[in-house]
Order: structure tokens, then sequence, then C-alpha cells
């Protein structure tokens, strides 16, 4: 399931990607394609977390470890004002938030729909 995961993120990344460059250029593709990047990578460890509670039975586990999870998307949603606030030309905030956005949240649906 890890690479079905993975093979949807970078899918999403380049479709992002590609909208980026399509309406603000050069840079709008690399923040979005960077971003998108950052999402999968991130959506990819918090669902290992949960996987291996899942896994085990676990489900005293299972809140602190979706708690987890959730803190570690947040790292992505505030690298996002801290790369515009470093260099906003290279990471425009629209495609840096599209980017990061429209991996995640098809990557939350993804993993709802693989733990049922």
């Amino acid at each position: 399931m890890v690479r079905q995961t993975a093979g949807l993120g970078l899918a999403l990344t380049a479709a992002a990607g590609a909208l980026g460059w399509a309406l603000w250029g050069h840079s709008g593709a690399r923040a979005a394609l960077m971003f998108g990047a950052i999402a999968t990578g991130l959506q990819l460890g918090a669902a290992a977390l949960m996987t291996k509670a899942l896994a085990a039975g676990d489900y005293r586990a299972l809140m602190p470890r979706w708690a987890l999870g959730s803190l570690i998307r947040l790292v992505g949603i505030v690298a996002i004002p801290i790369a515009v606030a470093i260099d906003r030309t290279k990471f425009p905030p629209l495609g840096a938030a599209l980017g990061y956005l429209a991996v995640t949240i098809p990557l939350l649906f993804f993993e709802t729909r693989r733990f049922r």
C-alpha cells in the first residue's frame, strides 16, 4: 500500500506542478512541485505510524499515533509561510499552498479508504 500512496502522491505532485506552471510560471511550478513532494513524504510518514498500530490491533496506541501523524502534517503547513518569508520569488504563496493541499487532501481521502 505504501507504493500506491507514493505513486498517487507523485502523480498528484506532477499535476500540481503542471497547474502551477500554467498559472504562475516557473516559480509557481517549482513551489508546487516542492511542496507536493513534501506533502507526499509527510503523508507516507504519518500513515506508517498508524499502519503499525492498526496491524497490531492495538487501538489504544492508535489515538496517540493519529495525533502524531496530524502533527507531522502540520509541519508542512508551517513550512509554507517559512519558505515564502525566506524567498517569495522562489516560493510564491499560492503555488506552495497549491502543491501542498492538492497532494495532502486527496492522500488523506485515500488513507481513510485504505484503513476501512
